[in-house]
């Protein structure tokens, strides 16, 4: 009992529909027009959002008298039901609304649906219905929040879109939980070591400490870490208030947003730390040849590269634009402007539904992708790659061994000397085929005496 169809996944509590609603006569109607229309129903803001309750039918003047389902007719805001603010196709809504549960098994919820549908729930002021529901599927251990979404403007346009989001909240089911465990204590132990460093040395350096690029990579590192593990313990709490909830509320509709969007949260903070972190790797590596070779490689075509860059945009945008205006108001992927650029990236990764294109417009349709995938794949690209191996091919001719390379070999050396492992040393390309070069020049060069005292 609870499983949907796919006989894998749990229902967790009640599936909930949700409808958001504005005010009669909220937008004024002009004095010449009044005796001609009945009032004016303005597309829906957060000013003309209706937050009334009413009784059976939206009437006012009787509230919850003889109705089967009262908390239909109630408004509940965002804090009461512990919701989230939703970003749709045409506007931001509001986590509160008219909010009812349709149960747990199919009977009751044909029964609730019924007694909407026969009362007039939907009307002319609704403006966004909702439906909520989450699952859980214990294969994979995650929890997923299912919210299907229609929204429909003043002039009676539709709009129909889905949102899945997943979530883990139960961390630690399997084997290797020790490991993570001893994982992350190990990590916030070396953060504590790395803040009393920096710490020591912003106490030396003073106000010049927050001019070293460096220093502030660290910086950001340690306060994005510590955000993470703030994130983390929040996240942890909501999700065992929303689980013990559902412990004792299993037929009532259970709200996870605010965990999902904890969950989310952290999600982006990690991947910034991920990034900050692959910036400080690549920074620690720089005594690698082959890595110092391709960041001077890639400094000296920056020039070339961020032109290619400015033209690859360029083309981006103008695609994103043409396919929006010519495919935007038929075409759900080229709605927005935001669609339209997404579809155009998802094209050059190879992730495209030609055939709702080629369907609509044959001709102009073929002209568009063919057109884009030839420039922007087989011309731009191409080119900003081939700029990219010109400068590494010419930064590997001219390539000389840095001092902090020559000690990363000397330490090599030394260490496979100890361990009794014959190490030969890899000698640049342009030490091999310029007899004239610096490494030659210091070994061709006699020891000089030292002065006597």
């Amino acid at each position: 009992m609870g499983f949907v169809t796919d006989g894998n996944s749990k229902l967790v509590g009640s599936a909930q529909i949700r409808q958001v609603r504005v005010r009669e006569s909220s937008c004024p109607l002009a004095q010449q027009l009044q005796a001609s229309l009945s009032g004016c129903r303005a597309p829906y803001s957060l000013d003309a959002e209706d937050l009334a309750d009413y009784g059976e039918g939206w009437n006012a003047t009787a509230l919850s008298n003889g109705s089967s389902f009262p908390y239909a007719w109630q408004y509940q805001s965002q804090d009461q039901r512990r919701g989230y603010p939703i970003w749709g196709k045409l506007t931001v809504y509001r986590g509160g609304g008219y909010v009812v549960p349709l149960g747990t098994d199919r009977q009751s919820t044909s029964r609730i649906l019924r007694y909407l549908f026969d009362n007039t729930w939907l009307d002319a002021l609704t403006r966004a219905v909702f439906v909520e529901f989450t699952v859980y599927n214990a294969n994979v251990n995650l929890f997923c929040i299912v919210t299907l979404t229609l929204e429909t403007s003043a002039l009676g346009t539709f709009f129909t879109h889905a949102a899945l989001q997943s979530l883990r909240l139960y961390p630690f089911t399997d084997g290797w939980h020790p490991f993570v465990v001893a994982a992350e204590i190990i990590y916030f132990l070396f953060l504590l070591y790395y803040m009393v460093v920096q710490g020591k040395r912003m106490r030396k350096q003073t106000w010049s400490y927050f001019r070293s690029k460096w220093n502030l990579l660290e910086l950001a590192i340690i306060l994005a870490s510590w955000s993470a593990l703030a994130v983390f313990v929040k996240r942890a709490v909501l999700a065992e208030r929303d689980l013990q909830r559902y412990r004792n509320h299993r037929e009532e509709g259970i709200s996870f947003s605010e965990t999902a969007a904890a969950d989310a949260a952290l999600g982006y903070i990690i991947a910034f730390l991920v990034l900050l972190s692959t910036v400080k790797l690549w920074h620690l590596l720089r005594l690698n040849p082959k890595m110092n070779m391709i960041t001077a490689a890639l400094r000296r075509a920056w020039g070339d590269i961020s032109g290619f860059i400015i033209v690859i945009l360029t083309m981006l945008l103008a695609y994103s634009i043409a396919s929006n205006l010519i495919f935007g108001w038929k075409l759900r992927s080229y709605k927005t402007l935001f669609d339209a650029a997404e579809t155009m990236i998802s094209l050059q990764l190879g992730i495209f539904n030609y055939e709702e294109v080629l369907d609509y417009s044959p001709v102009l349709g073929s002209f568009l992708i063919g057109s884009c995938i030839v420039f922007m794949t087989f011309v731009v690209l191409n080119l900003f790659v081939s700029v990219i191996l010109v400068a590494f091919g010419e930064e590997q001719k001219y390539y000389q061994l840095s001092e902090e390379g020559e000690i990363v070999d000397l330490l090599l050396m030394k260490i496979f000397s100890f361990l009794g492992i014959k190490w030969k040393r890899e000698e640049p390309e342009s030490s091999r085929e310029q007899p004239g070069s610096l490494s030659q020049t210091r070994r061709s060069q006699p020891a000089q005496a030292l002065p006597k005292v």
